[in-house]
């Protein structure tokens, strides 16, 4: 036991009867509130999104589009040419909005996982979710790193004590397999001819893109349906989630 002279004080090589008390903005006591040692606040995260309307809109353009590649390859089989540019060129232009959508409402369901499983436990996730947006724009990443991203919000949505991650959905690889081989198989040679102050020019192009041929716009409209199902599947899902 310590032993304390005049004044009540402690001597030097003595100890203290009992340990004294750390103030609150030292570093060494409470959590500060004030001061140099002050902790700042936790910032709260971001709300999740909804995605209910979004994936309304999203489902029912690509519907829109795998009818058209529908109509395209029946009008390139009874080889309606120029009904069949007609139909192409629409189907470009709807595409359009289309792939906007499909990019947007992969980012939200994508942040909503990082509230759905806030802990991990479907698993690490492969990419960020500003990854949702940016994987289609990587030369030759777009082959497999949106795959990555949607594999994420799959897992992610899921229930994590129903699901766990294993292998690979097969709507998904049938989507992607579908929607890889819409690409390689849509190659359009285009040959015109003109003629000009008594000469003849030739041209010769080719066209690259789902849809753009025979071979091609019944992978495209594959594509598209399985997408559909995707977007329908995991917006359920999330939005069950969220609400319960």
């Amino acid at each position: 036991m310590a032993v304390q002279g005049d004044g009540g004080k402690v001597q030097p090589g003595q100890s203290q009867p009992y340990p004294a008390q750390r103030l609150p903005g030292h570093p060494g006591g409470r959590t500060a509130q004030h001061g140099p040692w002050a902790v700042p606040p936790a910032v709260p995260p971001a709300p999740p999104h909804p995605v209910t309307g979004l994936g309304n809109w999203t489902a029912g353009l690509l519907a829109g589009a795998a009818g058209l590649h529908v109509v395209g390859g029946l009008l390139m089989l009874l080889d309606a040419g120029p009904a069949a540019v007609v139909v192409l060129g629409l189907t470009s232009l709807w595409l359009v909005p289309c792939a906007v959508l499909v990019i947007v409402w992969l980012y939200r369901v994508r942040a909503n996982v990082d509230h759905l499983d806030p802990y991990r436990w479907a698993g690490p996730r492969r990419l960020a979710k500003g990854w949702a947006i940016g994987s289609w724009f990587v030369p030759v990443g777009f082959l497999w790193l949106p795959l990555q991203v949607v594999l994420d919000v799959w897992w992610g949505t899921a229930e994590p004590r129903r699901e766990r991650r294993g292998r690979t959905p097969v709507l998904i690889v049938a989507w992607w397999a579908c929607w890889l081989l819409s690409w390689f198989t849509g190659f359009r040679l285009t040959h015109t001819v003109k003629e000009f102050g008594g000469n003849t020019f030739e041209s010769h192009s080719v066209n690259v893109f789902p849809g753009n041929s025979l071979l091609s716009a019944p992978f495209a409209a594959a594509a598209a349906v399985l997408l559909l199902l995707l977007v329908r599947r995991v917006t359920t899902r999330q939005a069950t989630r969220l609400v319960g």
